[in-house]
């Protein structure tokens, strides 16, 4: 496991606020393969049977046309590649597909590298959107814009973290790590970890019925997707976190203790499906 990056707290009394940024122009950063893979691989890990057994219960079969939007590495890509068939296909979108071709295409996997809030895709049976929304500022457009991808009959299926246990942690440095961490993405990049606690409403203002919803909150357990994921995308948020460093390198040590069980992030997926 990597050790936590050195880090001198900025002690100037008053200073303006930075220009705000998007993901990947600073903060996990897609050209950097050697830091995003291994981190969000380590985010597949935790979610993907979740998201999977999502679309499986909307009855992903061969020959639907897909779109994954914000594709990053591609796990629910390819895996909705091998759902469709042959007679199917699937579409990656992302700003950078650079993640994405590190690993081979199936023959009906289209990569298409374009901002999702200009792109124009087209019509699709099933949209699909993962931890892209909480970090996008302009969410509520975004995923009206996903709306209209579906065609009529077709589903919108969005997931995405809401915080609602590592308030309550029993360790302290848990609770103020997690805490810096979220008011940090949302001072830099505009990231809600509210916005997915209502995407049943949200999905029924934009017409969509019927409505479905998951959720899971995963374990953070030493030696476990969850624990490696928080510990990759902490060491690079640190620098920019207004938390003291004690406190940050005993949060660090919590994750690798074999005692120490807590609760992670809960990831929401909902689902909607466009009248035909």
């Amino acid at each position: 496991m990597s050790q936590a990056p050195a880090h001198t707290p900025d002690t100037a009394a008053h200073q303006p606020d930075p220009p705000r940024e998007r993901y990947g122009d600073r903060l996990f950063r897609p050209e950097r393969l050697d830091t995003e893979i291994p981190r969000l691989s380590a985010r597949a890990a935790m979610y993907d049977d979740h998201t999977f057994g999502c679309l499986k219960a909307l009855g992903v079969s061969p020959g639907w046309r897909c779109l994954d939007v914000g594709t990053g590495p591609g796990h629910v890509a390819r895996w909705l590649a091998a759902a469709v068939g042959p007679q199917g296909t699937v579409t990656a979108l992302d700003r950078s597909t650079r993640m994405l071709d590190t690993y081979a295409h199936p023959p009906n996997l289209d990569a298409l590298e374009a901002d999702a809030l200009t792109a124009e895709p087209g019509r699709y049976d099933l949209v699909h959107c993962r931890l892209t929304l909480m970090h996008t500022p302009q969410r509520a457009a975004l995923l009206a814009r996903m709306a209209s991808w579906v065609r009529p009959g077709g589903w919108l299926i969005v997931g995405d973290d809401v915080d609602f246990a590592t308030h309550s942690s029993p360790h302290q440095a848990l609770r103020q790590t997690f805490a810096a961490m979220r008011r940090m993405l949302n001072t830099t990049i505009g990231t809600d970890f509210h916005f997915a606690r209502d995407y049943p409403g949200h999905l029924r203002e934009l017409g969509l019925t019927p409505i479905g919803e998951q959720a899971t909150t995963p374990t953070l357990r030493a030696g476990t997707a969850p624990n490696e994921f928080w510990l990759r995308t902490w060491d690079q948020l640190w620098p920019r976190m207004e938390l003291d460093e004690a406190v940050y390198r005993e949060a660090r040590r919590l994750l690798q203790d074999p005692e120490v069980v807590d609760l992670s992030l809960t990831h929401i997926t909902a689902w909607g499906r466009r009248p035909e």
